[in-house]
């Protein structure tokens, strides 16, 4: 399950559980009506008891293929777990966004980051 929520250039988000494809159904027009809108965007993910996705999000999660991309300028990921902090260097290749990790204990300093 995510939970969105967007603050001029910042889109925030919180996952929780495991996520399918449906999430991604919600997430993908939020993120790209944000993008349009804004010449720099910026996304705070926070993982929550976080369990992966389903095997039909997992490639949606890595590919969004959104438009625009380019404005997407900085991706803070906030997780808990060594595999989620890896997922974050799986993605680097997929977008041109500087994306960073950061513990749950430093999920102020990723907010701050991202401004």
């Amino acid at each position: 399950m995510i939970t969105i929520y967007k603050k001029e250039a910042t889109v925030y988000m919180v996952a929780e559980n495991k996520l399918d494809a449906k999430d991604y159904e919600n997430l993908i027009p939020v993120l790209t009506e944000h993008i349009n809108a804004y010449q720099e965007v910026f996304w705070y993910i926070e993982m929550q008891n976080f369990e992966g996705w389903t095997v039909s999000a997992y490639w949606k999660g890595i590919e969004l293929n959104l438009p625009n991309e380019k404005h997407l300028k900085r991706v803070a990921l906030v997780g808990s777990v060594k595999w989620q902090e890896q997922f974050t260097e799986v993605l680097l290749p997929f977008s041109e966004a500087h994306i960073k990790f950061y513990k749950t204990e430093e999920k102020d300093d990723a907010k701050e980051w991202i401004k």
